[in-house]
């Protein structure tokens, strides 16, 4: 989703108010980028993936899970982590919809050769240990859809 960092977001009625303009001006974007680029041949296809975590912290004296709303300062100890490492792997993380969420991604992409798809699974994994590294012992980054019990 990411973050929206400034404004706020439109109404389903005012969205559908400028639908067939974006819709147009879409189609037009397409078009002129397809006849600018049509031509290019064997460009290397780049690409990569990206996990959303939300933070939670265990209560284990109440049995009790809850959101933990640090995105902030997580992603200000990830970047220092990555400041003081000297691995040429790097991962990037960014803030995502709320306060209690971080969406981690290759530093780098991928390249367009078969074997790189056999990075995507250990990447995942080191970024998952990156960040748990950060967090404190009572928190823990899920990668589910939607916290159980979110309530507005």
């Amino acid at each position: 989703m990411g973050l929206l960092s400034e404004g706020s977001p439109l109404s389903w009625e005012e969205t559908k108010r400028h639908a067939d303009h974006v819709r147009k001006h879409g189609i037009v974007q397409f078009l002129n980028q397809y006849h600018k680029l049509e031509s290019r041949t064997k460009d290397v296809l780049y690409w990569g993936d990206e996990v959303e975590y939300q933070l939670v912290k265990f209560d284990h004296a109440n049995r009790c899970v809850r959101l933990a709303l640090r995105t902030q300062q997580v992603l200000h100890e990830l970047k220092e982590q990555h400041t003081k490492s000297t691995d040429d792997q790097v991962s990037a993380w960014h803030p995502e919809y709320a306060e209690y969420m971080v969406e981690g991604t290759p530093g780098r992409p991928y390249g367009g050769l078969m074997a790189h798809f056999n990075l995507v699974e250990a990447n995942m994994r080191r970024r998952r240990r990156e960040i748990e590294a950060v967090l404190a012992e009572d928190e823990t980054p899920l990668s589910l859809t939607v916290f159980p019990r979110l309530e507005y």
